[in-house]
């Protein structure tokens, strides 16, 4: 099968498949994207200004992995809350990889999630392909554009509470289909009376701790988001636009700085990505390898 068919079956499938719950949908992981990139240095922000439009379209390629059925799913939360990982803070689940591993099992860590050490994962190609940079590797400006994407997905899905706690739809506490309502439906219907205000990004140099701090500031706000749902549907048999204005009104302070928050964490895993690859000079310019002459055999 030739790619044009190969890429035409993979766009079907995006279209058939049910899409699963994604931290602040489409419409707020591409905000925190376009918004980021305002808040990057000197030094790099004209190559990602001029890489905006593929930024903020590739920031939902994971959750469109997911979709097309890729193992990706365990990477976009950790599920804080489970019986094996003890109280808050959770000190029972060891931060370093292999000793949890070797703790828990692959299993468990797989059902219970993945994303700090996804995240120092996508972090080290990132740092890797800024280095190419140095070097002239080839596909340096590809890569460093797929993987500060990819990178940023991550450690904004760290940032919405219920990315970071067993109960992620509310199904333990009544609120059950609470996870789309809150990232995606308020986004979409309040988006311009939000106030934005990110904090100046400071460069995120351990990616897997700063994940790990975030999940636990978001397992902190479960409960009054919880809250917040119950009230605001309380003697309704829907949620309709009288439920909608409630909860924002409840919830806007925790939105707006969640989302403020999540843009600066994304500029910041950015630039400290850059800065541990030495800083490199970055081109949009692509550099690709030169093609070498290849005789025709019995010529």
């Amino acid at each position: 099968m030739g790619k044009p068919l190969v890429w035409i079956g993979v766009m079907v499938a995006l279209t058939c498949v049910p899409q699963p719950a994604v931290a602040w949908g489409t419409l707020g992981h591409r905000l925190i994207m376009r918004r980021a990139i305002d808040l990057l240095p000197a030094e790099i922000k004209p190559f990602f200004v001029e890489c905006r439009d593929e930024l903020v379209m590739r920031v939902v390629d994971p959750d469109q992995w997911r979709s097309i059925g890729w193992p990706d799913d365990p990477n976009h939360f950790l599920d804080l809350g489970v019986p094996e990982y003890g109280k808050y803070p959770f000190e029972a689940l060891p931060r370093e990889y292999g000793a949890a591993l070797e703790k828990f099992g692959d299993v468990v860590l797989r059902r219970n999630g993945l994303l700090p050490w996804r995240e120092a994962e996508i972090f080290g190609n990132l740092r890797r392909s800024f280095a190419g940079f140095t070097r002239k590797a080839p596909y340096a400006k590809s890569d460093v554009v797929l993987f500060s994407a990819i990178a940023s997905h991550y450690i904004q899905d760290a940032h919405q509470p219920l990315h970071a706690t067993d109960n992620f739809d509310g199904a333990a506490t009544g609120n059950r289909g609470i996870h789309a309502r809150f990232e995606r439906d308020l986004i979409e219907r309040f988006e311009s009376r939000l106030r934005l205000n990110p904090a100046p990004p400071a460069p995120i140099t351990n990616p897997r701790d700063a994940s790990f701090a975030v999940l636990l500031a978001s397992y902190q706000l479960v409960d009054p988001l919880i809250k917040a749902d119950s009230e605001a549907v309380a003697g309704k048999d829907q949620y309709d636009d009288e439920y909608f204005e409630k909860f924002f009104t409840r919830v806007q302070p925790m939105l707006e700085q969640r989302l403020s928050e999540s843009i600066s964490a994304t500029a910041g895993l950015i630039i400290g990505a850059w800065e541990q690859a030495g800083k490199p000079a970055v081109s949009t310019r692509e550099e690709r390898p030169v093609e070498k002459v290849r005789p025709t055999p019995g010529r």
